[in-house]
């Protein structure tokens, strides 16, 4: 044979060549399995890592529950070591009754050595508390038989309990859906109805399926409706949310009632895929909004007939309402008032006096009434006399102003033009009497001094007892000439320098008589020709011409009666020398409540010895 025929060189030499190629086999078997050796190194750091880094609890157990490896995290999760945790393993489960049902999963992946889904049970951590925990479990198995357990479970406790807030919100959400008076639907943007809520038939007595078919059929022909289907229209178009609009129904027994509409369209890839809406009756707020639009326009109608002004402001100074009085006296429409402030309708110094007042009422809670205003017009300047109310809201707060003003612009200048007549008479008189004191100078320079003397100290006198003007102005024309009877008096009995006979006092006592004959038939509008007639009187009944007494004697000639005396003591006669005013206030004192008015009195002594009069 061919073999047995080599030479022992040739087979020496094919047995180098065989183990060559068997090295080379050799050497790529083992970079082969080095390499295999890298990947798998490489594989269990990373699973390592993964485990170590891991927030689950890894473990196995024998189908006897016997635990036979639990991994270090059960202490972050349950707070006990590894050592504990295998002595207390089967204490970790509360009493929560679910913890049976869920471990039935455990058994049967034992029986029937296949995974089961993961399931939840209620662990009890080391100090004490209660926390929720997701288990996943598979059998391990060898010769057909489960020998082990193998699972993990993860805190679930912030999940369990963010579902049961959820599922609380979802039931209250449910609830509040169902126990809505609201009634919700939803369509396509074709207007095709693809649901629509139960409560529909507390609303408009349809059932869910009539009212899927009659649907478009439910609204009146009222008008607005047209307006509110264009808030749809829009939200299809430009897939926003509209304002709420009212529709106008008709129920299933023919009856028409009104429906707030609130829709938002459905978005999928910027695209307008549904309108989700829901319908709320609002019949019963449209009558009562339609008994107060009715109340308000007959309230207007009302305020329109009275004469009056009438308005109510804000405590901006709006103008919230007024009345059709007040509207045409400024020659504008009641609507174009509405809204106004002060400063918009009447000039600025006039409105910055009307919101000054309207302040005060609206501090101080308090009626301010009487107040003259006047206020600008296109015919002109008018005046009014107003009271302002403080209006307050059901709180009791005050927010506003209202006003009741009456227009006085015929009165006011009818007084402007009285005023100006009375003071064109008012100096016809004064022309008058001054006509008359000089007919006494004429005739005796010291009567005349005399009777402006008087006057200087009955005026302050009338004014220091408080007396209206009226009266003062009449004390003042009374005391000019009160001594205008001795006109008709002989100068040589005036001027006699020794003590008068009693014929010649008789006729001095005359002079009141006489004065009052003269001054009888003017119409002074105060009483002077009396005043004149009863300066001499006195209150024990000793004075003249007619010997009157207390408060038959006018409070005027009590008053001039004072000053005369004064005066007269005070002054220097031709039949004597002056006495002083010492003197003189020591008459009228001693005399008090006797002769003399004892008021009267009191508040002549005041003027001199208090507050420094003297004559001029």
């Amino acid at each position: 044979m061919k073999d047995e025929n080599k030479t022992k060189a040739e087979l020496i030499k094919e047995l180098k060549a065989l183990r060559k190629e068997k090295g080379k086999s050799t050497i790529n078997n083992i970079h082969e399995r080095k390499q295999a050796e890298e990947v798998l190194k490489e594989s269990e750091g990373k699973l390592r890592n993964i485990f170590e880094n891991s927030t689950t609890v890894f473990y196995s157990h024998t189908p006897e529950d016997l635990l036979t490896f639990i991994s270090p995290q059960v202490e972050d999760v349950l707070g006990y070591t590894q050592e504990e945790a295998m002595i207390k393993w089967t204490k970790f489960v509360s009493d929560n009754p679910l913890n049976e049902i869920a471990f039935k999963y455990t058994l049967k992946a034992i029986e029937t050595g296949k995974r089961q889904p993961p399931y939840e049970a209620e662990f009890v951590k080391k100090n004490g508390e209660k926390i929720w925990i997701e288990v996943r479990e598979f059998p391990e198995i060898k010769d057909g038989q489960t020998i082990a357990i193998i699972g993990s479970f993860t805190d679930i406790t912030e999940r369990k309990q963010a579902e049961e807030v959820l599922k609380e919100s979802e039931g209250k959400l449910r609830n509040i859906f169902e126990n809505s008076t609201n009634l919700f639907y939803s369509h396509t943007p074709e207007h095709v109805l693809t649901y629509l809520s139960p409560q529909v038939e507390d609303i408009l007595g349809y059932t869910q399926e009539e009212a899927m078919i009659k649907w478009t059929k439910l609204t009146s022909d009222n008008p607005v409706n047209e307006i509110g289907f264009k808030y749809t229209v829009k939200a299809i178009e430009t897939g926003k949310r509209q304002p709420p609009y009212e529709l106008e129904l008709v129920k299933k027994n023919g009856e028409k009632i009104w429906v707030e509409v609130r829709e938002f369209p459905e978005i999928k890839d910027g695209q307008t895929i549904a309108i989700i809406g829901s319908l709320t009756d609002i019949t019963e707020r449209k009558r009562a909004e339609e008994s107060v639009k009715k109340a308000k326009d007959e309230l207007q109608m009302i305020l329109d007939s009275v004469p009056a002004i009438i308005f109510y402001k804000d405590a901006e100074g709006r103008v919230i309402r007024a009345n059709k009085t007040f509207a045409d006296s400024l020659e504008i429409p009641v609507k174009d008032m509405i809204g106004k402030t002060t400063e918009e309708l009447f000039p600025k110094e006039q409105a910055e006096g009307m919101r000054k007042d309207d302040q005060e009422v609206i501090v101080s809670g308090k009626p301010k009434r009487n107040i003259i205003e006047s206020y600008s017009t296109p015919d002109g300047i008018r005046w009014a006399i107003i009271d302002k109310i403080p209006y307050r809201d059901k709180t009791g707060k005050v927010t506003g102003v209202i006003g009741l003003a009456k227009d006085i612009t015929v009165q006011r200048k009818s007084e402007e033009k009285l005023q100006q007549t009375y003071q064109r008479l008012k100096k016809t008189m004064d022309a008058a009497i001054d006509t008359m004191s000089r007919i006494i100078e004429a005739k005796d320079p010291y009567t005349h001094d005399h009777q402006h003397r008087v006057c200087q100290l009955a005026v302050p006198l009338a004014r220091e007892m408080k007396l209206p003007e009226d009266k003062i102005e009449g004390i003042r024309i009374a005391s000019l000439i009160h001594d205008i009877g001795k006109i008709g008096l002989p100068t040589e009995i005036l001027s006699k320098p020794g003590k008068l006979t009693d014929i010649e006092f008789s006729l001095i006592k005359e002079h009141s008589q006489v004065g009052y004959n003269i001054l009888k038939a003017i119409d002074f509008s105060y009483p002077i020709a009396n005043t004149v007639l009863q300066h001499h009187e006195r209150l024990d009944g000793s004075g003249y011409p007619n010997n009157l007494k207390g408060d038959k004697i006018l409070l005027e000639a009590k008053i001039i009666g004072i000053a005369d005396v004064v005066e007269a003591m005070s002054s220097f006669r031709p039949y004597r020398p002056a006495k002083g005013i010492d003197k003189a206030l020591e008459e009228i004192s001693q005399n008090k409540d006797i002769l003399y008015d004892p008021e009267v009195v009191d508040a002549c002594s005041k003027l001199f010895k208090e507050k420094g009069f003297k004559f001029k």
